[in-house]
């Protein structure tokens, strides 16, 4: 959806080439280290045994995880790699300012906004490297998951999860939208990146509380909670949930993104619907939340927990319209998320897994792979989570050009690269090539010399930033290159230069 601003820049031309520039580098750093896992693998030592039991511990008790651990561990991986191929969009550093972090400061409170005031300002002057960043951190955060069972690498990615999480909770989704006027079940309030932290905190619960059914408890009664909020935000008179333009809003919007007919058809029949009669439509939702917000409280019923599954699902799709099909998206929404919780309290996970102890066997060939890859893929996570220690001085620093594409409406900044050589003549009559301008801080422009809109107030503009500088000025060129293919001649440059 264009932007009220003017269209959505597309950096991708600045951002892909840092992405693939990085993952060259950590690539070869999980060549290297996966190389160095398989020779001391076929050269073991007793402190490369103890050393690898304690960070990864994972390649040779696979079958040992309980099952619903494995689940969710795969599934929040999963999430965050979805989450990190969605911001590597070429139109995300520019979008995320105008949509989420625009809307999110404009409906926030003055104090909530003033204290997001120095985070805002670091992705506003440095779009793409911000963006750049958090890629990568959401991909090392995945593939850490994905790749690593147990040890201190996953307790590492596990505790970076949970608080790049709070991070983005707070800064991403100003507090999930709670202090917004609007926020509801139907939107994903309090978050989803909420639900991220909560996923965190469960892997890092011992194995015996899954094996034992205490994660499930807990599963239930967090989700029966969080129902229950979704119930009182859609019950609340002042989120305008009540009334047909705020209860249909969700699914106007949905309807309006772009994806196949047989998906929007049902979303805008819910619309009209939702317009037509808003208390009766809410009522059924704030019923259906409350009842099974209590039931998931007080009961361990399978079918109430599948239940509470399909309506995520039906809001992920209906009202949230997946998420990721919503302009500058970066994450699934909530319902996705929660319902993948949810799943961890399904009866079918509690199937005790089969014990086994490879620790007195000889390493199989098999195995030696496993460790392998997985010490490789470790070392690229890790690398990610490490890469915004690289770029640090660039995020605190004053801001870069990509910062004046990202809030233009039609600017299109074009990657990096040497100036080509010319050769022009000034309104001195010398001549002025690519070679006497190198050493110094140069302002370059283009300007029509018989202008007399815009050029002039450009002109005058440079002469007065020229002038501001003061001794400065000396370290600073300013050339503007004659655009008009007329008025080509000295004097009429002579006389543009003279008069601004």
């Amino acid at each position: 959806m264009p932007s009220p601003e003017g269209p959505v820049p597309d950096l991708g031309g600045l951002l892909h080439p840092i992405l693939l520039t990085s993952l060259s580098w950590l690539g070869l750093l999980g060549v290297l280290v996966a190389g160095a896992s398989w020779w001391l693998s076929r050269h073991p030592t007793h402190i490369f045994e103890r050393a690898r039991a304690t960070v990864l511990r994972s390649a040779e008790n696979d079958a040992a995880e309980p099952t619903a651990r494995r689940f969710l561990r795969v599934a929040l991986g999963l999430l965050w790699m979805v989450d990190g191929a969605l911001q590597a969009r070429g139109d995300v550093p520019a979008g995320f300012r105008r949509g989420p972090l625009a809307e999110g400061l404009a409906s926030s409170p003055a104090w909530f906004s003033d204290a997001l005031a120095p985070l805002v300002r670091v992705w506003t002057w440095h779009p793409v490297v911000a963006d750049a960043t958090t890629v990568w951190v959401q991909i090392g955060l995945g593939i850490l998951l994905l790749a690593v069972r147990d040890g201190r690498v996953l307790q590492l990615a596990v505790a970076a999860s949970a608080a790049w999480s709070l991070l983005v909770w707070v800064a991403g989704e100003f507090a999930g939208g709670l202090l917004a006027p609007g926020a509801g079940w139907l939107t994903g309030a309090p978050g989803a990146a909420l639900l991220y932290v909560v996923g965190a905190a469960l892997l890092l619960l011992p194995w015996d509380w899954w094996t034992s059914g205490r994660v499930a408890t807990l599963v239930r009664r967090w989700a029966g909670l969080w129902l229950l909020l979704g119930a009182v935000l859609q019950a609340l008179p002042w989120e305008t949930w009540w009334t047909g333009e705020g209860l249909s809003a969700p699914f106007n919007e949905a309807a309006s993104n772009d994806q196949p007919g047989f998906l929007s058809r049902p979303i805008a029949a819910l619309a009209d619907l939702a317009a037509a009669h808003p208390a009766g439509v809410n009522g059924v939702l704030v019923a259906v939340l409350t009842v099974l917000g209590v039931a998931l409280l007080l009961t361990r019923s399978s079918a109430v927990v599948t239940a509470a599954i399909v309506l995520c699902g039906a809001t992920w799709w209906l009202a949230q319209d997946f998420g990721v099909l919503e302009p500058a998206a970066t994450d699934p929404n909530a319902a996705l998320p929660l319902g993948l919780l949810l799943a961890c309290a399904l009866r079918v996970w509690e199937v005790p897994p089969r014990a086994t102890d490879r620790a007195t066997e000889p390493a199989s060939r098999s195995s030696t792979v496993r460790a392998t890859l997985v010490a490789g893929f470790a070392a690229v996570g890790v690398g990610a989570l490490l890469a915004p220690l690289a770029v640090v001085g660039t995020l605190l620093g004053p801001a870069d050009s990509a910062a004046l594409a990202a809030d233009s409406g039609g600017l299109v900044l074009l990657p990096p690269r040497p100036v080509p050589d010319f050769r022009l003549t000034d309104q001195n009559g010398l001549t002025v090539t690519q070679t006497n301008l190198r050493g110094r801080l140069t302002v370059l422009t283009f300007l029509d010399p018989v202008c007399s809109d815009d050029c002039p107030l450009i002109a005058n503009q440079l002469a007065a930033a020229n002038e501001a500088v003061g001794e400065l000025a000396g370290q600073l060129q300013i050339v503007a290159i004659d655009s008009n293919p007329v008025f080509t001649r000295v004097a009429d440059v002579q006389a543009f230069t003279r008069s601004h």
